[in-house]
């Protein structure tokens, strides 16, 4: 929608060029009006409309010099004179003012139309000039502090200084900050949302950053790999380091609060050259692989970590053996003790290598598969699509989760076992619980919690044992007791929608039509005859 203001001396011809022209049927609006130059000036500096269709002979101050005004100001309005003087030495004076066209009074509706189409079609090419221009930059610019951070340029700081005056940034800061923010559960978060969704929620996430941080430091975004990259530029000196953690915990609270979910926060020492930024970037990188071991909903500083620099070669046989035993035994009550006892003896001086840790977890999953093998265990896990643990604990990005990831796979070889893969009690219970609270506001992470297991177990456990997913399941129950509702025509949708739980009424129609494929409206129609 374009916005079009119209200034003129004569009030008639005004309301003729409003109400004679459909201006909504051609995506223009008229946002305000003036019959004087003076006032024509302080609408279109606060409105800045798009188009303005003015006289030139108007009382205060005449159109030309209105137009002298607003060129001085930089206001870029395309505009339209009106003249009802045959005067080139007029004309003229307007070209050279940057105006659009030129017409003498009178003229018709339809001559006025086509002059401001013709300059809303130029508008059309500019806006599309314009956001090709600010879609290369951002890449280009993105791929400035892609370099920069990984450290592979060799830029010198006139070549630096001239790239970063081309993307509008100031180079007049104290000290630089390169905190890297991850999504918790991530390993989950990929199952649950599609590539769409992970890109509409990391939108939310920039714009939660910029609400945060915006006023306080300026700062760049980036995003790279599965990370969202802050680039702080700290120009006030009376920040602290700690300071500025505090505002990272705020922040990190905020997206908890807004979005649902929770993120981890990695951030490493400051460096006053752009040109080392690497170094901030990769301790950060280092603190948030260490929530690893630290957990979720956390912000790591670099002088938290104390990853061990020893050389990675000790293997729990012992353990190993114990949790094979387990296995033989079928004593599924003290697995979990072994599961711990293995990772504990892992992790003994330190905080080991992540690639170690998934290393010697594919060597447990291996000496389980050959257990499997060598007493007939059906267990295909290596190839089954919603079971590939091998893949998955790649994947993994906490401890908690390669754990988890283990104790599903003994759940399945000992459901297996015994013949009982229906009857998990854990998963019992949360189908019960959903039975029992579906009005209310429950979720994956408020089922896990009164089950007491992590959401990730829940979420892979509840799969395997039932064939659809946690929120497939709560959804479907939910549409199915609002079916039952919808016949009673006393309760209005809304009603019907907090009575299943769901708080937002647009949310309940489109899930409804997705389970359905009908809205809730249609469904009541359909029922009608039958009621």
């Amino acid at each position: 929608m374009y916005k079009l203001f119209l200034a003129d001396d004569e009030i008639d011809l005004i309301d003729g060029i409003k109400s004679l022209i459909s201006w909504e049927d051609y995506d223009i609006e008229v946002v305000g009006e003036a019959d004087n130059g003076l006032d024509a000036l302080n609408s279109i500096i606060n409105l800045k409309p798009d188009i303005i269709i003015m006289d030139i002979k108007m009382p205060k101050m005449t159109g030309l010099e209105v137009l002298e005004e607003l060129t001085k100001r930089k206001i870029k309005s395309k505009c339209i004179i009106l003249s009802g003087y045959d005067d080139f030495s007029f004309a003229k004076k307007a070209i050279e003012l940057s105006a659009s066209n030129y017409l003498l009074k009178p003229c018709k509706p339809s001559e006025i139309l086509d002059v401001v189409l013709n300059v809303k079609e130029t508008l059309d090419v500019e806006r599309s000039k314009d956001a090709l221009l600010n879609e290369n930059l951002l890449t280009l610019k993105e791929k400035l502090f892609t370099e920069l951070i990984l450290g592979n340029h060799d830029y010198s700081s006139e070549n630096l200084q001239s790239k970063l005056n081309m993307y509008n940034i100031q180079n007049d800061f104290n000290y630089i900050l390169v905190p890297v923010i991850s999504l918790d559960y991530s390993s989950m978060i990929y199952d649950i949302y599609n590539e769409i969704d992970i890109d509409s929620i990391k939108i939310s996430i920039k714009d939660l950053i910029y609400n945060n941080l915006n006023s306080l430091f300026t700062i760049e975004l980036l995003d790279y790999k599965e990370y969202i990259v802050i680039i702080l530029f700290i120009s006030n000196c009376y920040y602290s380091y700690e300071e500025i953690k505090q505002s990272l915990v705020r922040l990190k609270d905020s997206i908890k609060a807004n979005l649902g979910f929770t993120v981890s926060i990695g951030i490493g020492d400051p460096v006053t050259n752009l040109k080392e930024i690497d170094k901030c970037y990769k301790e950060s990188f280092l603190a948030i692989n260490s929530k690893f071991y630290l957990g979720d909903d956390i912000l790591i500083s670099i002088h938290d970590v104390k990853e061990s620099e020893a050389k990675q070669s000790f293997y729990p046989v012992e353990e190993e053996l114990a949790i094979i035993n387990a296995l033989r035994t079928g004593d599924n009550l003290i697995i979990d003790k072994y599961i711990e006892s293995f990772y504990y003896a892992l992790s003994k001086g330190g905080f080991p290598l992540k690639n170690y840790l998934q290393g010697s977890t594919l060597s447990l999953l291996g000496s389980i598969y050959k257990f499997c093998i060598e007493n007939d265990i059906n267990i295909d896990f290596a190839s089954t699509k919603d079971f590939s643990p091998f893949h998955r604990i790649l994947k993994c990005q906490t401890i908690n989760e390669i754990k988890d990831q283990v104790k599903l796979i003994l759940d399945k070889i000992f459901n297996e076992i015994n013949k009982n893969h229906k009857n998990n009690s854990l998963v019992s219970a949360a189908m019960n619980y959903i039975i029992n609270n579906y009005n209310k506001d429950i979720s994956l992470e408020s089922t896990a919690n009164v089950i007491y297991i992590t959401p990730t177990y829940l979420s892979q456990l509840f799969k395997l044992e039932t064939g659809v997913n946690f929120l497939e399941f709560l959804h479907s129950y939910r549409i199915e007791k609002s079916k039952e509702l919808l016949k009673n025509r006393t309760l209005k949708n809304y009603q019907v929608a907090k009575l299943v739980g769901y708080s937002n009424e647009k949310h309940f129609s489109k899930t409804f039509k997705k389970y359905t494929g009908l809205t809730p409206k249609q469904f009541r129609e359909s029922i009608s005859n039958f009621i």
